[in-house]
């Protein structure tokens, strides 16, 4: 997995020659005759698949309920579920998204002044505010207007969290005009398929993608009071842009293979590797919350979501009942690897699987509760829960899609049927919960942090644990690799921060 990583940050940061030859660099890349945008975004998208199925859910995925720790290995000292944060505890999360947003920086610097390349352009501000919304959500104030500046400043000043988020919203609002206007005008460039893989130069997508981000950043503020107004105003700005969001899968897929450093990131975290071996690949497992709340609700994605003890990943034999972990419970025989569940088939399928960036059943739910608030149509917050449904089961591989969701979804089950449910919001994000399971595990310790659902999470049972009334962190810390560059400007947080000190989204 540290090979892997280091091929897609290299490919990431690469400035590469005019000839475009992907692995041809300049002799002084600090300072190329010509700059071709092309491969640094491509390797910047795929930077971004690494870090949203690598970096983020080493953590949240334990807070968001999905995983538990594999009984084979020693956790003393995981600080996952005994909760003693240190300022070195997934501190790769900064590292590689300001990274990543570099080189974001770069395509976009690189293009904006060529009138021809502003699809370049609008595609690194949509992907920069992924990197920065993921940064405020994690740490709170962090660097912003001052990053990105290199040598210029190497000790950047930190932003207000609120601020920046106000200002992503506006970048994003940016991105999309300058879609639209480049197809209006017919001068830009057609984005490359072999450079998009995203979504293959289809930049009606792209402005989907950014309208979908942009009511993320929306709902994430949506009990923040004193931003009533200002929510209000970016709704009316998305509906007159037509309110156009992702009804497909938005995934990323370079070309991976079964080949050394290039497979899916999730699948060389978690499968194997590519002579077959599992190394630690087995450490994460699936918790007895979220077996439980698929077996419990008789949910057809259960089979897709996990795998029977002993199955390699990607096989689906069902040959064994699935068998979980309760979160946070010391090693014993029972729980190790050959006799508890792994991801199924419709999370990890194989090495040359698409990663799933944000899906169409986020995108769904989020409407749903967008018009549950009053934003959008309240009369079609119904269909957009359901739809959220279905598109989960479709996007899983679930067989007769729609006929299986809407069994279930008239099931009569509270926060499963719509009718069943009084809380309609709490409906809501436990099916969003339900449908990004070790897809998306961030979203879900966001909502879980910003609305209290699942109102059940279960708290860790480790018998290290720092603080036992505490269901999960509600941040991380400031990483020690700041701390040793930039101390005179990192925020002083106060003891136990992780429990105490929230993010400006946070009730």
């Amino acid at each position: 997995m540290k090979t892997q990583k280091l091929i897609y940050i290299l490919l990431a940061t690469l400035i590469l020659s005019s000839c475009g030859n992907f692995l041809n660099i300049n002799t002084n890349p600090n300072a190329p005759s010509t700059t071709v945008p092309d491969p640094v975004l491509s390797g910047a998208l795929v930077a971004t698949a690494f870090a949203h199925t690598n970096d983020a859910p080493s953590f949240s995925a334990y807070w968001a309920g999905y995983w538990a720790a594999s009984g084979t290995y020693s956790l003393a000292g995981n600080v996952t579920q005994n909760f003693r944060l240190l300022n070195t505890s997934y501190q790769g999360i900064w590292t590689d998204l300001y990274l990543n947003a570099e080189n974001y920086m770069f395509v976009e610097s690189a293009t904006r002044h060529t009138p021809s390349l502003a699809y370049y352009v609008a595609i690194s501000k949509i992907m920069r505010v992924y990197d920065f919304h993921t940064l405020v959500d994690c740490y709170g104030n962090v660097p912003y207007t001052k990053s990105l500046q290199g040598f210029k400043n190497l000790t950047p000043s930190y932003d207000v969290d609120q601020t920046i988020y106000n200002n992503l919203l506006g970048q994003l609002d940016s991105a999309v005009l300058i879609i639209k206007t480049a197809q209006g005008t017919g001068n830009a460039k057609p984005m490359p398929a072999t450079t998009d893989v995203m979504f293959g130069g289809n930049m009606n997508n792209w402005i989907a993608l950014a309208n979908t981000m942009r009511l993320r950043l929306l709902l994430r503020q949506s009990a923040v009071s004193a931003q009533a107004s200002f929510i209000t105003s970016e709704i009316a700005k998305l509906v007159a842009d037509g309110a156009q969001f992702l009804t497909a899968d938005a995934t990323i897929n370079p070309g991976y293979q079964k080949s050394a450093g290039l497979q899916n990131p999730l699948w060389e975290a978690n499968g194997l590797g590519v002579g077959g071996d599992v190394g630690n690949r087995d450490f994460n497992r699936t918790s007895a919350y979220s077996l439980s709340f698929f077996q419990t609700n008789n949910d057809p994605r259960v089979d897709y979501f996990f795998r029977s003890p002993g199955d390699a990943p990607g096989v689906d034999s069902k040959s064994k009942p699935y068998f979980s972990i309760p979160w946070g419970t010391p090693p014993t025989t029972a729980y190790v690897t050959a006799n508890t569940s792994g991801m199924g088939i419709g999370v990890l399928a194989g090495p040359n699987a698409p990663v799933t960036f944000l899906s169409a059943a986020e995108s769904y739910f989020l409407q749903a509760e967008a018009a549950f608030r009053g934003w959008l149509n309240a009369g079609s917050q119904q269909t957009l829960y359901q739809q959220g449904i279905t598109a989960s089961f479709t996007s899983l591989g679930v067989p007769n899609a729609a006929a299986a969701a809407s069994t279930y979804y008239t099931s009569g089950k509270v926060n499963v049927d719509w009718s069943a449910s009084t809380d309609k919001l709490q409906a809501i994000i436990v099916q969003k919960w339900a449908a990004n399971t070790s897809i998306n595990p961030m979203e879900s310790w966001c909502d879980y942090r910003r609305t209290g659902f699942p109102n059940n999470l279960p708290t860790s049972l480790d018998p290290n644990k720092l603080i036992t009334s505490v269901v999960v962190p509600i941040r991380l810390l400031y990483p020690q690799t700041e701390l040793n560059v930039n101390a005179s400007n990192v925020p002083s947080l106060p003891n136990n921060a992780q429990f105490t000190s929230k993010i400006f989204w946070q009730p």
